[in-house]
């Protein structure tokens, strides 16, 4: 990369990214004025139309490209890239290329990242979501999970029911999209290849965005992506003139598939942190970072309270959150007496003390056609749904797919599935179909198109 202090190129990419499932980036306090949730999103005002709407910053899109990028360059050779776990005296060395790309303390970064605002077919306002968040509350007894019980009452009796945390998220809608433009300056073809291919991970699903992944938030898609290079020409007229041409992604990519070809080491990472993806060489399917996409096929109607509704929705169509059905394989696995450390490397741990987050994602289970205006989802209907296995072995896999092969499936509590006495619901019972499922393999991954 050549230094800042002549004008060499300018790399201009442009992208629309839409989100399939909603989108959350806590505001905090400082979007209090905003809006009334109780958990708000960030907004930008813009004053020129007196509202408030949601945007992606500048700082989470970079924050998750170099991230993603890294994981790429570390996971075909682990000394290629300076940001590891265990490794903090290597932090931002300065001398690899996530650091000619995104900055350390040696030198600037060439990758200006802009903040993402909605797309101009989108307008102003409409897009914001109010979502229930319920969690179970669970406590570890030996090497076992318990539920946490309380007691009820109701006409004169008294009974024991779990114990829950019901949390009201305010999330931007699936469905909504934001355009994004990212410049790089002096940066090489294979530089901008990288940043493109870690977009395209977003398309492939092993990417996300904001807070509250592993339930369901921030899958997105990536489209319309373009290449813009701006240089500088001699002109007879003037000192200077700038000349745009639009570029081909593809070559792009496949100079950074070059680059990574070069440095490919051949060798499998053999620990499990999430800043590689883990049996990349491996020919074993079972095992590594899998992207698995379910049908989920609604076994009698689907319904559970939602935030003002009848039934949890995406602005107004009904769907299946994620952190539903990640509750329901939690359960499952306590259920089955599966020991708490088993739980807590798959789901993390509920009283803070897991060394990391969840290995297991699970997006909402929605429809492709949508049925707005029903108030819950009716028998018969087919679902989308993602489950990301994030450096998994296959045991903790074949787990899951234990779970979820079942020919029915009750996904909520017995009170909001209307079950009888003899445990049969009339509602929430769903089957799951693997549909489809790719693992990140480097062999494939190197000579992929994107």
């Amino acid at each position: 990369m050549l230094d800042f202090d002549t004008f060499e190129n300018r790399w201009e990419i442009t992208a629309k990214l839409t989100m399939v499932t909603p989108l959350r980036i806590g505001g905090g306090q400082n979007a209090g004025a905003y809006s009334m949730s109780q958990s708000p999103v960030l907004l930008s005002y813009d004053a020129q139309t007196q509202t408030a709407e949601p945007y992606i910053p500048g700082s989470s899109l970079k924050g998750v490209l170099r991230s993603t990028v890294e994981r790429i360059v570390r996971t075909i050779d682990e000394n290629e890239s300076c940001i590891a776990v265990g490794k903090r005296d290597k932090v931002l060395c300065g001398d690899c290329v996530s650091c000619s790309i995104f900055g350390s303390q040696k030198k600037g970064a060439s990758i200006r990242v802009q903040d993402a605002h909605l797309s101009t077919e989108i307008g102003s306002g409409g897009v914001l979501d109010e979502r229930p968040h319920c969690a179970t509350i669970y406590d570890k007894k030996g090497d076992e999970y318990v539920m946490r019980m309380r007691t009820q009452g109701r006409g004169g009796r008294s009974f024991e029911v779990p114990k829950t945390i019901l949390r009201m998220e305010e999330v931007v809608a699936a469905n909504t999209s934001f355009d994004l433009n990212i410049n790089l300056d002096n940066a090489d073809e294979h530089e901008v290849g990288l940043v493109l291919l870690a977009l395209n991970e977003f398309n492939h699903k092993r990417s996300c965005l904001g807070g509250g992944t592993s339930r369901g938030n921030g899958f997105a898609d990536m489209n319309h992506v373009r290449v813009t290079r701006k240089r500088v020409v001699p002109d007879e007229d003037r000192l200077f003139k700038v000349e745009s041409e639009q570029m081909d992604p593809y070559m792009f990519c496949d100079s950074a598939r070059d680059y990574l070809r070069d440095m490919d080491n051949g060798q499998d990472v053999t620990r499990r942190d999430f800043d590689v993806y883990y049996r990349a060489y491996s020919s074993e399917r079972q095992e590594g970072h899998l992207v698995i996409q379910y049908e989920v096929e609604t076994l009698n109607d689907f319904q559970m309270p939602g935030a003002d509704g009848a039934t949890v929705t995406n602005y107004g169509v009904p769907v299946i959150p994620g952190s539903t059905i990640k509750g329901f394989l939690r359960h499952s696995l306590i259920e089955a007496g599966r020991e708490a450390k088993f739980i807590d490397e798959m789901f993390g741990s509920v009283n803070g003390q897991a060394q990391h987050r969840s290995r297991l994602l699970i997006s909402d289970a929605f429809s492709d056609t949508g049925f707005s205006g029903h108030d819950m989802i009716p028998a018969g209907t087919i679902l989308t749904m993602w489950a990301v296995f994030d450096n998994v072995d296959k045991d903790e896999l074949g787990a899951i797919n234990e779970i979820l092969k079942k020919p029915s499936c009750r996904i909520t509590g017995k009170k909001t599935a209307n079950t009888d006495k003899r445990g049969q619901s009339s509602r929430n019972t769903v089957s799951f179909r693997a549909k489809d499922l790719s693992k990140f393999e480097v062999s494939k991954y190197l000579n992929d198109q994107i």
